[in-house]
């Protein structure tokens, strides 16, 4: 807990091998080891810099007291649709981006339903980071926009036992067949594709940690790799239609990569620590993040594998309800305190331009700002004209469509629950149920 690792990811991979003897199955879920020694190769005593840099961080986090800054941080989003033409489903619906985005909003304030799923010796440590998500709505140019870019592709991205990083990184470049970043200072460019190469998902996420830290050493990000994140489609949101079967998939691997662009690092930094004998102390550093011997599998609350000394609680548990370990994503729920402190101090000083971000400028009320972030989407808005409206409980809706003058238009309707409204302008949505009344404005440009 209080002994640093000497490595720490510059980007995370998470990662699953999946081999199956005598009818068991067993995964492991991070790419670490590979990460790191890419890493080292591009830069020589990279391991030993990004150790001391995180030093300071976790030096502040652990002198701190618990967050008492009740600011709500904001960060823009963009989401960045890379989908092979070969496979449509890749091109996923825009409700599973904005039920991605309303995970991230729960769980780093944390609203998270699952929340009274913790253990309660867990309860003194863990923390609220208090950071909200929301898709841009303005682009780099000034121009509105819904916060998705969709890039139709012929080009197969990753692929094989071990990560390509240089496949994998062309994504992020639309002349490699992928999608280009939006200014990486202002947005947290997130793309959203295959990699891994139309194969089995081995390697479900990838994430930059800020670049900015005093001392970081030049040139320390592969030169092909772009600030942001990258995650496999079928291990994104939780009412992803294409998501990976024989694991769960409720959104927490975004969360955990988020985490990281965050300067948060991995509960345990081994993988193989409890196979070998225990390694314990070769953790994130923070006094308050129970020490563990090796990223965990599956759901075990019985396991103590290393001894802890947490200030006023003492020695707890692994904690595999923390968002930064690799238990099974329905296992987890909880940042500590420390985590937030560390994500809230990099958004003050290294990440402090997504605060300052034009993206967020004069945007459209939605609605999240009405209390329904996980019932109603209306998608896309801003929008050319067709205007989609669902629910995710099936409920019986009424609506309305005003233009700005509050008159009735009659829309043309294509399908169920699906508009077209040809003459650009502002209107507004009305939608009713029996238990809520919203209205929702609407740009058709």
């Amino acid at each position: 807990m209080n002994n640093l690792s000497t490595l720490f990811t510059t980007f995370c991979l998470v990662m699953v091998f999946s081999t199956t003897t005598s009818a068991q199955q067993s995964t492991e879920k991070c790419g670490f080891n590979h990460a790191i020694e890419f890493l080292n190769q591009q830069n020589p005593n990279y391991k030993q810099q990004i150790d001391a840099i995180y030093h300071q961080r976790v030096t502040e986090a652990n002198t701190k007291q618990a967050n008492n800054n009740k600011t709500i941080y904001t960060i823009p989003v963009v989401f960045h649709v890379v989908w092979n033409t070969s496979v449509p489903q890749q091109n996923l619906h825009d409700s599973v981006l904005l039920e991605q985005i309303n995970v991230l909003n729960e769980d780093f304030s944390r609203m998270n339903a699952d929340t009274n799923n913790l253990r309660p010796s867990f309860i003194p440590i863990v923390g609220n980071a208090k950071i909200q998500f929301e898709l841009a709505c303005v682009d780099p140019n000034g121009n509105p926009t819904n916060g998705i870019v969709r890039v139709s592709t012929t080009t197969t991205f990753g692929g094989g036992f071990l990560p390509n990083m240089s496949s994998i990184a062309k994504i992020q470049n639309t002349s490699q067949g992928g999608s280009d970043a939006w200014n990486t200072s202002e947005y947290l460019n997130i793309w959203v594709g295959d990699i891994n190469g139309g194969s089995t998902p081995s390697l479900l996420g990838i994430a930059t940690p800020p670049a900015g830290l005093s001392n970081w050493p030049a040139n320390s990000i592969p030169p092909e790799l772009t600030d942001g994140a990258i995650i496999q489609y079928s291990a994104f949101g939780r009412n992803n239609p294409t998501a990976i079967s024989n694991m769960v998939v409720n959104g927490r691997t975004v969360t955990h990569e988020v985490g990281h662009y965050l300067g948060v690092r991995h509960t345990a930094e081994n993988t193989f620590g409890g196979l070998f004998g225990s390694i314990c102390g070769d953790d994130d550093g923070l006094i308050d993040t129970p020490n563990c011997d090796q990223s965990q599998q599956g759901c075990n609350t019985s396991r103590n594998s290393c001894t802890d000394a947490i200030p006023v609680v003492g020695d707890l548990p692994d904690m595999v309800e923390n968002y930064m370990d690799y238990s099974d994503q329905d296992c987890q729920n909880s940042f500590t305190q420390g985590q937030t402190l560390i994500m809230r101090s990099v958004l003050e000083n290294e990440r402090i331009g997504l605060l300052n971000s034009p993206a967020l400028s004069n945007c459209v009320v939605g609605l999240t700002e009405n209390n329904q972030p996980n019932t109603i989407f209306i998608y896309p808005n801003p929008t050319n004209g067709i205007i989609n409206i669902s629910s995710l409980e099936n409920m019986n809706l009424t609506i309305t469509f005003h233009n700005s003058i509050g008159q009735i238009i009659q829309p043309i309707i294509i399908g169920k629950n699906q508009y077209q409204i040809d003459k650009k302008g502002i209107y507004f949505a009305t939608i009713q149920s029996n238990t809520l009344s919203i209205t929702e404005k609407i740009i058709i440009q």
